[in-house]
């Protein structure tokens, strides 16, 4: 039983790591060629990571919630929100839905045009487009 132990948290630890570097790189990779790096989470098939890249917005703009909630609860005593909190709330939620919106067009630009990204679209029941040269 402990033997087991060990190999589940051992495997555990080098899954973390090995999706904790995907999300660093795909984060960097988002922010230096956000079209091709997209095309790499479609082709991989890998969920985890389109799950991650798409929850880190979402995550962001839920932890700042979470910070605005306990701050004032610590401050005040009671959910009283100032100016400074509500602008900062209503900024947060903007910067995650333009960073969501430039998310969904990387994604809506991989999806429509198969052909400039390569064989990857396979599960999706698209075919790339083959020019033939004897017809030329």
């Amino acid at each position: 039983m402990q033997k087991s132990g060990k190999k589940i948290a051992k495997l555990l630890m080098i899954l973390g790591i090995r999706e904790g570097y995907l999300l660093v790189r795909n984060v960097y990779g988002m922010v230096e060629h956000p079209k091709l790096t997209m095309n790499r989470i479609v082709g991989q098939k890998d969920l985890s990571q389109g799950i991650l890249i798409f929850g880190l917005p979402i995550g962001l703009w839920l932890g700042w919630i979470c910070i605005l909630l306990v701050s004032r609860i610590f401050i005040f005593g009671r959910l009283q929100f100032g100016v400074l909190a509500k602008i900062s709330f209503l900024f947060i939620s903007f910067l995650v839905s333009l960073f969501l919106l430039f998310l969904g067009n990387c994604f809506y630009t991989v999806i429509k045009n198969p052909r400039s990204y390569g064989r990857s679209f396979r599960f999706l029941g698209i075919k790339k487009e083959r020019k033939d040269a004897r017809k030329a």
